[in-house]
């Protein structure tokens, strides 16, 4: 069976499918908006094509592309920069971000994203929005009166090229962030006005099997819950199930395979691992790999499960934590 065509697929699943039992989505694959100045919005993962406390959009900037200033009322925002450098302003200004970095936006905080007109190559984030951002679908005409039209969203897949997006990782520890970097600011302020981190610096747990760090979540002032996993070759996360909260798993680096219903699946970067609440999933690298499996998961509502296993919540509260470096 050709990779494509597994059906456990986002493009081989109905909506019900992928709203009920999950489905394993592409960054390049999904419908692609013209947004903003030179920046393409792609909708990979949504309620338009099934799923529904999380969305995940690829946002492109090209040379000089920006978005203008938006605010979400009802979303909280985690950005994942993938590829090349740009910016973003919080509203206070612009600060420089890179490929490796993540960044919280609260709800109702006004923001934008922008490369810079003199550079060398896309910029290109990974978004989630929880739960999704209902006004940015009635702004690009695809629901109106509480509904979506599933008719034009139907014409727009059948449309829209598969993306060229590169699969190699180039994602690295960083420091940059300027004021708004989120350990500088603390948690409460960073639950007002956002903050940026990094995907390879977070509080380390180990109880699923493996090696994870918290990197967005209640501890740091987020809402949503964004996680970096490490599977060594050999080394995989025990399958589980979450009881209300909704998982999308972000492979960025390396290859191995995914956990969704009650087999493993084939996935590798750019791929992302969709499980609504009550499927079973996980991750895992085959032992014949060479190198480590490295994803970031984002859940919503938060995993406060894993926040007590971890020891960083007792009694209702956040306690102290360690925050450790990888690469």
């Amino acid at each position: 069976m050709l990779y494509k065509d597994d059906p456990a697929r986002a493009i081989n699943r109905t909506r019900q499918e992928v709203t009920t039992r999950g489905a394993v989505f592409n960054i390049n694959e999904g419908i692609e908006i013209e947004d903003g100045k030179n920046c393409t919005t792609r909708l990979v993962g949504w309620p338009g094509v099934g799923t529904r406390m999380v969305s995940f959009h690829l946002l492109t900037h090209k040379k000089g592309g920006a978005y203008e200033a938006a605010l979400h009322p009802a979303s909280e925002e985690s950005i994942i920069c993938i590829r090349g450098k740009g910016e973003i302003n919080l509203g206070r200004g612009w600060v420089k971000v890179a490929a490796g970095n993540a960044i919280i936006v609260p709800r109702g905080c006004e923001h934008a994203t922008r490369n810079d007109p003199d550079a060398t190559e896309d910029f290109i984030a990974l978004s989630y929005n929880c739960p999704p951002p209902m006004e940015y679908y009635q702004k690009i005409g695809l629901f109106a009166n509480g509904n979506f039209d599933w008719g034009a969203i139907d014409v727009a897949l059948l449309k829209t090229a598969t993306g060229i997006v590169p699969k190699e990782c180039v994602m690295e520890r960083n420091d940059l962030g300027g004021n708004e970097r989120g350990e500088l600011k603390g948690a409460a302020e960073v639950a007002r006005s956002g903050g940026v981190f990094n995907v390879f610096r977070g509080a380390p747990f180990t109880g699923n099997g493996g090696y994870m760090q918290f990197v967005l979540w209640p501890g740091v002032g987020a809402m949503v819950g964004q996680h970096t996993a490490y599977h060594e070759p050999g080394r995989a996360f025990i399958p589980h199930v979450h009881p209300i909260s909704e998982d999308a798993i972000f492979i960025f680096d390396g290859k191995g395979t995914g956990y969704l219903e009650s087999r493993w699946i084939d996935v590798s970067e750019g791929d992302i691992i969709y499980a609504p609440a009550g499927v079973r999933h996980g991750t895992g690298c085959r032992s014949s790999e060479t190198k480590t499996m490295i994803c970031s998961g984002c859940a919503f509502p938060p995993q406060f499960d894993l926040y007590e296993r971890a020891g960083y919540l007792k009694d209702g509260k956040f306690v102290d934590f360690p925050t450790e470096n990888k690469l």
